[in-house]
């Protein structure tokens, strides 16, 4: 496998076409949330059945069984009446694995557009799913009444990534809102004391951003990776009391470069990966040796194909030591899809 050291050197030397990239999906997997199973699997979820925008949509799952070399076919997870959306999920340490989605509607007579403005849609709160047997078979869905009530006819609301489970058994999960007074977006985390089956004691990390990463690291830390409203640039926040209070955001990106996947890597550095929407587009990473050092000059392009900025939403898992799987998406042809549409992974290791 190729050394993405001449990279991180000079970023713009070596084309990112030279490392191996494979479609995954074709014609859906837009916005994949991939994780590493217990078992040694990876399972992604990805949106299928309709592009952005759709009554359609649906939530379907992928694995791989050999460290991303190959991809089963998709299944589906969640398909109800409505537009089932944007995804987060994680897995507890009993195996049991979380899924939260939002479901939309508002949408005209052909399922394809929503009708009015954007006060009109309507995002009726969080459901969760829940597998105990590596994705699948799930759960009935099942709306959560805390984050329900925490901003129903008031706004929109989302998860978003990976949801992470805290040594005393807690579980976060990022949750954003657009509220539609002044207030704007609003990036929350949630906690879950009982397996993630309710949530409460919402914690407002930044005000004006929105999909948000996090990752919990081996000192405790908790960190936040959050995609600004205007501009669409990342902002690094930590909490050191378990996600109960968090510092001020620190900017790491430029705008259009978003949104934001956080994981610490098996000899500690934190990885971050992102969606690249200015040319050329694709997926970028840095690595920070802590979480707090971000050195924007050095960066590791891993795609950098992409035709239009409808691409990104990257996910990683390591898979040996300084092996990683990055799953991202792309669209090829904006007036043909979604059935231009792909998930692709990219298989890289990490520069020492």
């Amino acid at each position: 496998m190729k050394s993405l050291f001449p990279l991180l050197l000079a970023a713009a030397l070596l084309p990112a076409a030279e490392f191996p990239h494979q479609i995954v999906t074709k014609g859906l997997g837009y916005f994949p949330v991939a994780i590493g199973l217990k078992n040694g699997d990876i399972l992604a979820v990805v949106r299928a059945g309709a592009p952005h925008v759709g009554v359609k949509g649906r939530l379907d799952l992928i694995r791989s069984t050999d460290k991303g070399q190959s991809w089963s076919a998709p299944w589906t997870a969640v398909d109800e009446a409505l537009d089932d959306r944007n995804p987060a999920m994680g897995q507890l340490r009993d195996g049991t694995i979380v899924l939260a989605y939002a479901i939309a509607s508002g949408y005209d007579e052909s399922g394809l557009k929503f009708v009015g403005n954007r006060n009109d849609r309507m995002f009726d709160g969080v459901y969760l799913v829940f597998s105990k047997d590596n994705g699948r078979s799930w759960s009935k869905p099942v709306r959560d009444p805390g984050i329900h009530s925490f901003y129903a006819g008031k706004g929109h609301v989302s998860p978003y990534g990976k949801v992470v489970q805290q040594p005393d058994g807690s579980v976060l999960m990022a949750v954003y809102f657009e509220f539609f007074d002044e207030r704007g977006n609003e990036s929350y985390v949630f906690r879950s004391k009982d397996q993630g089956k309710t949530w409460g004691e919402p914690v407002l990390l930044g005000t004006h951003f929105n999909e948000t990463g996090i990752v919990r690291l081996n000192d405790g830390r908790v960190l936040a990776a959050m995609r600004s409203e205007k501009g669409g640039s990342l902002s690094i926040t930590e909490s050191t009391d378990q996600g109960r209070t968090w510092s001020a955001p620190q900017r790491i990106t430029e705008d259009r470069e978003h949104p934001a996947d956080l994981i610490q890597l098996r000899d500690g550095r934190v990885l971050l990966v992102f969606g690249q929407r200015n040319a050329p587009r694709g997926v970028h990473a840095m690595i920070s040796p802590d979480g707090r050092k971000w050195d924007k000059s050095k960066r590791l392009i891993l795609a950098d194909n992409s035709p239009n900025g409808d691409c990104g939403y990257p996910s990683s898992v390591e898979v040996g030591k300084g092996s990683v799987v990055t799953l991202y998406y792309q669209v090829d042809d904006l007036q043909n899809a979604p059935a231009t549409s792909s998930s692709r992974a990219v298989m890289w290791e990490v520069p020492k």
